[in-house]
């Protein structure tokens, strides 16, 4: 009997450690792995006007987006929402009537917070350049600004692509600035292919810096980065270790990772999973055979992506634009993030928007509070 008891107690021990250890895992394959596509139901009503979706927190946001079908390959621009059925799970949006409607939609799409789809709808004058990179060419947009002088570096999240920064090009646009929009080791896009997997900016910044000498080279005096969600890590990494540094003169951030540990922390904490799990997925990210399994050309040095408990780090005017109910990288991160560079960083609160959805709520805040910012640090 004493045993058999043991043998229980050693069982309720282990069977909590046995699901902590799964569990962290499968969320250090999420962190650094490409997941699926999130399809949704979709459907065209009203003569064309207007779509209706399966109900969730994204797609009844307010705002405007973007749906990609997967059957014709075709993007449709979204904006009001005009009815939403709580029973049965659906809301209805207006299709912006500057796009010729779709005649036919569905049954899934692709929910989408781009709303240009290529560039020739944020700037009419651009072109494809191809940056050399330590791997080979890699594909960026350049829009030509009529100030030459002075370059924005646009640079993406993990798991994107370059078009997502479609918004921050046309929130930057009226400035008069040259944009640039690189793509970086991790992209679908690279030729040859490149990473596996995300190595959270550490190594992604190098790609970002062959960007900045390009753009040096084609004359640019000053550099802003702009960079949101793990594009802030890279952006942040970048105008530390730049060879061109003394040209980086501000960094833009939206919804930025400064602390990849409090980031997932955060996001074990929605998963109802004590931070000893956290910690666990970090240690599992830090162990050079683990990494090796997830794709990871090396381990995750969390020190070296920490922007939060190192005082005074930033070197450089830094602006963050984030909202209060973004989830994956909660606002206090960037609260402390400020409070630890208090010098050097501006953070400013934004209306009520998913992670790096800020210019879809309101993009007339968004591109007043860059321009206001921008007017006061960089063009004085």
């Amino acid at each position: 009997m004493l045993t058999t008891r043991r043998g229980l107690a050693c069982l309720a021990f282990l069977a909590p450690v046995a699901a902590l250890s799964g569990f962290a895992v499968l969320m250090a394959r999420k962190i650094v792995g490409r997941g699926p596509k999130d399809y949704r139901r979709a459907e065209l009503k009203d003569d064309g006007r207007r779509l209706r979706i399966d109900l969730d927190d994204y797609t009844k946001a307010q705002g405007d987006f973007g749906v990609f079908d997967p059957a014709t390959e075709r993007y449709t621009r979204v904006g009001e929402v005009m009815l939403i059925d709580e029973d049965q799970k659906f809301v209805e949006r207006l299709i912006h009537t500057q796009d010729s409607r779709p005649t036919s939609l569905g049954p899934v799409v692709d929910w989408t917070p781009d709303v240009f789809f290529e560039p020739s709808a944020v700037a009419g004058r651009f072109e494809e350049v191809h940056i050399p990179t330590e791997y080979g060419a890699a594909p960026a947009w350049l829009f030509e600004g009529k100030n030459a002088g002075t370059w924005v570096i646009h640079i993406h999240g993990s798991w994107t692509d370059r078009s997502i920064m479609f918004r921050d090009v046309h929130a930057f646009s009226h400035l008069g600035f040259t944009s640039l929009v690189p793509s970086f080791r991790s992209d679908l896009e690279v030729s040859p292919p490149q990473a596996e997997s995300s190595h959270l900016g550490q190594t992604e910044w190098r790609d970002v810096e062959s960007a900045v000498a390009y753009a040096v080279a084609h004359g640019a005096k000053r550099i802003i980065l702009s960079g949101w969600s793990m594009g802030g890590t890279i952006a942040l990494l970048t105008a530390e270790r730049s060879a061109y540094r003394d040209r980086i003169v501000g960094i833009v951030l939206v919804g930025p990772v400064t602390s990849w540990r409090k980031t997932i922390t955060a996001g074990a904490a929605r998963a109802g999973v004590p931070p000893v799990g956290a910690n666990l997925v970090m240690s599992l990210l830090q162990a050079p055979l683990f990494a090796r399994m997830l794709g990871l050309e090396e381990t995750i040095n969390f020190d070296d992506l920490e922007w939060v408990d190192v005082p005074n780090r930033v070197a450089v005017p830094t602006l963050v634009l984030h909202s209060h109910a973004d989830q994956e990288v909660p606002w206090e991160i960037s609260v402390a993030f400020q409070r630890a560079n208090p010098g050097t960083v501006t953070l400013i609160p934004l209306p009520e928007a998913h992670h790096t959805q800020e210019w879809n709520a309101s993009p007339s805040a968004f591109t007043n509070e860059l321009t206001s910012w921008i007017s006061r640090t960089i063009l004085t």
